[in-house]
C-alpha cells in the first residue's frame, strides 16, 4: 500500500513540478541544477544516516523497501525542488505559508514511514528530520540565488558592445 502511495504522490509530484516550472518561468537549467543538487545531497545524506552511522535502520521486506527507494531517491527530489521554486517566487507571507506546508508534509510522511516500517530510528528521530529538510531547503534555495546571480552575471558580459 504505501509502495502505491509513493509512487503516486511522486507522479503528482512530477505534475505539479512541470505546471510550477510553467507557469513560474523557471529555466530548463535552474530546474535541472536543482532536481541534480538535491538528489546529490539527499542520496549522500541517506547513505550516511542508513549505511555508515546507522541511525536509521530500513526494512528488509521488498515492498517497503523498494517505497523506501521511491520516497528518498524520487519523492524528496521532487518534493525539494517544487517548494524551493515555490518558496523563491513567493512573497514573504506566502513564502512562510509554503514553508509551514513543506513542513507538514515532511513531518507526516516521515511519520508514516516509521509507522509504516520502512524505518525505525536508532539515533535519530522527527525533529532531526525537520532541521534537516529545512536546512535542505535552505542550501536549495542558496544555490538557486547563487546559480541565477551567475546567470545574470554571463549574460551582462554577453550584451556588452564594443
Amino acid at each position: 500500500m504505501i509502495l502505491t502511495f509513493y509512487f503516486f504522490i511522486s507522479w503528482v509530484l512530477i505534475g505539479l513540478f512541470l505546471f510550477n516550472r510553467i507557469h513560474q518561468q523557471a529555466s530548463v537549467k535552474e530546474v535541472t541544477l536543482l532536481f541534480l543538487l538535491s538528489c546529490l545531497i539527499n542520496t549522500n545524506t541517506y547513505i550516511g544516516l542508513f549505511d555508515e552511522f546507522k541511525w536509521i535502520k530500513t526494512t528488509t521486506d521488498t515492498e517497503l523497501y523498494i517505497a523506501a527507494l521511491i520516497f528518498k531517491n524520487v519523492f524528496v527530489p521532487l518534493l525539494m525542488c517544487c517548494f524551493t521554486l515555490l518558496i523563491d517566487r513567493s512573497h514573504l507571507i506566502r513564502k512562510i505559508l509554503f514553508f509551514s506546508l513543506f513542513s507538514m508534509i515532511i513531518v507526516v510522511s516521515d511519520l508514516i514511514n516509521e509507522y509504516k516500517g520502512m524505518y525505525t530510528f536508532k539515533q535519530w528521530n522527527t525533529l532531526y528530520t525537520f532541521l534537516y529538510f529545512s536546512l535542505f531547503l535552505l542550501v536549495l534555495l542558496l544555490s538557486l540565488k547563487w546559480y541565477r546571480g551567475l546567470d545574470s552575471r554571463s549574460r551582462g558580459k554577453n550584451n556588452v558592445v564594443d
